[in-house]
């Protein structure tokens, strides 16, 4: 019996392990989110990084919520819907909302690390496009989350 099949039954458990997977698909997504945006606009670059991001969630997240059933296609195919909605259509309905609507997240951001001296190394660009990268994120937790757990690995 495995660590994650003890715990398996605590939601507790699958949430924790949920978000440490989470913060390193996160730290992959950032870092190639970060690099594309310098040669590339924001959206495509989006569309590239979670791409990448989805492969290693796929196979991470398998292990936390353990499906009863090994059905690997039909998961595969269940978790590209629900992901491909999270990442195409959630966050980049986000980003666009909060990079040209509204914009006042990224605006407190800025001033927030002006203000506390965060660092000198990042510029209004820099800060802005990760504020709206790091709501759309956290919009995606939410929805994969559900999404996973009650649909995807059932």
């Amino acid at each position: 019996m495995t660590l994650i099949e003890i715990y398996y039954p605590s939601i507790t458990w699958q949430v924790t392990l949920f978000s440490i997977v989470g913060v390193i698909n996160t730290a992959l997504d950032f870092t190639i989110y970060n690099l594309l945006t310098k040669k590339i606009p924001r959206i495509p670059a989006n569309i590239c990084s979670t791409s990448i991001a989805m492969v290693f969630s796929f196979t991470a997240n398998f292990f936390i919520f353990q499906p009863s059933a090994l059905n690997t296609p039909n998961q595969a195919t269940k978790f590209i819907i629900v992901t491909a909605a999270s990442l195409y259509l959630i966050q980049n309905v986000v980003i666009y909302l909060t990079t040209n609507i509204w914009t006042r997240p990224s605006t407190i951001a800025c001033a927030l690390i002006k203000k506390f001296s965060v660092t000198k190394k990042w510029n209004e660009s820099f800060i802005s496009k990760n504020t709206v990268k790091l709501i759309a994120t956290g919009c995606s937790f939410a929805w994969n989350f559900f999404w996973y757990r009650f649909y995807v690995y059932q």
